[in-house]
């Protein structure tokens, strides 16, 4: 997880890009890929952040790119 000013952390986590935006008195904004999520304890989840960023290696996980499937001609069983 990244520090940056104002109380924002961020975290990349399986392809997701988590931002957690602390309030005061403990309490934290949770938003995942921009979209608010609720809110929570603030110590709470960054302990249980750090811990899955320490178990999961996700510096490998890469994003879906869909592609539309093609037929197949002359494909014999």
């Amino acid at each position: 997880m990244i520090r940056l000013e104002n109380g924002l952390y961020i975290c990349h986590l399986n392809g997701y890009t988590l931002k957690v935006v602390y309030l005061g008195s403990n309490v934290c904004a949770i938003y995942l890929d921009d979209q608010f999520q609720g809110k929570a304890q603030f110590d709470y989840v960054k302990k249980k952040l750090n811990q899955m960023e320490k178990r999961w290696d996700t510096s490998k996980v890469i994003h879906y790119q869909y592609q539309e499937l093609t037929p197949m001609h002359n494909y014999r069983v």
